[in-house]
């Protein structure tokens, strides 16, 4: 039986929200109509797609199932009308980039002028934010792809890593802990810290570092979602960071808020950078730009070969 597309859109929201109630709300349609639509879908599907759970209801396993192709059809129903709507105004494409905080300040302004030399007609739009979030806007659709951390594995989402990126801990020249032969990673609790919160995945990676050595964890005197906005308050204090050696090349010593590597093997993170992206088809646009980011490693550059201490 053919499945109607306002049938899975509708389905979409109601999955999404939980309530009839509020799905009619939001959809402006009465609440047996959105009832029939549930039926259609799960007589075409044979099987039941929620059940009732106090007030609100839920899916079942079809039922999440279905949601996750809806939403990649109705993604793709979206950029197909996209596709029709830039044609027909005569604009070649929009892409919209979310960006991670390291490739924003450090890579984004000389990418966007290598990708608009080559693609003069697109036009950019790019959304700023931690990884977390930016994902959750991709399931969305609110944006194309991501340019950020790529993790090892993730089969959610297609995976390009493009360039290697190093996170190490950071402080101010005049600290302290410059003043000694050797650091080691006990010698880093004896100071507080500027780190992100804990959803970003390299707090994470460093809260482990010393749980698993039976250590206490780094004592945070500041937390925030994107480190490099407090660099400059890291440079004037004793506060230790954790930051991409990226975000250390323009902070060396002739720079303004001067920032250096303190070297700790158990505390330097070895990461990917890269697209994340949906298993869904692209726009022309889009699939061009990812393309030419993929087939030109230099779009990004080398990471920079930041010696500790330097």
């Amino acid at each position: 039986m053919k499945i109607d597309s306002r049938d899975l859109r509708y389905f979409e929201t109601i999955a999404e929200l939980g309530h009839l109630r509020k799905a009619s709300d939001q959809l402006h349609l009465s609440q047996p109509a959105l009832s029939k639509c549930i039926k259609r879908l799960e007589s075409s599907v044979g099987a039941p797609l929620f059940e009732r759970i106090g007030r609100g209801i839920q899916l079942t396993a079809v039922g999440e199932v279905l949601l996750r192709q809806a939403r990649r059809l109705n993604l793709m129903t979206t950029a197909a009308l996209r596709e029709v709507q830039d044609f027909a105004c005569g604009a070649s494409g929009v892409v919209r980039i979310g960006c991670g905080p390291i490739i924003a300040e450090s890579l984004m302004p000389g990418l966007c002028e290598r990708v608009l030399e080559q693609m003069p007609g697109i036009r950019l739009t790019i959304t700023l934010g931690m990884n977390y979030f930016l994902r959750d806007e991709l399931r969305q659709g609110n944006i194309d792809f991501v340019l950020g951390l790529v993790p090892e594995a993730d089969s959610e989402f297609e995976l390009h890593p493009l360039m290697d990126d190093t996170v190490v801990v950071a402080a101010s020249p005049a600290h302290p802990l410059f003043r000694q032969s050797t650091v080691g990673i006990h010698d880093l609790l004896d100071y507080q810290w500027v780190l992100p919160v804990a959803e970003v995945a390299s707090r994470a990676w460093l809260d482990r570092q010393f749980r698993t050595r039976g250590l206490p964890l780094p004592k945070a005197q500041i937390e925030v979602n994107a480190t490099p906005m407090m660099l400059g308050t890291i440079a004037h204090t004793s506060l230790l960071c954790f930051v991409s050696r990226l975000s250390l090349a323009r902070l060396g010593p002739s720079s303004a808020t001067p920032l250096m590597e303190i070297p700790v093997a158990e505390t330097t993170l070895q990461r990917k950078l890269g697209l994340t992206l949906l298993h869904a088809p692209l726009s022309p646009a889009v699939e061009r730009v990812v393309e030419l980011l993929r087939g030109d490693a230099q779009l990004l550059g080398p990471s920079p070969a930041v010696q500790p201490g330097s």
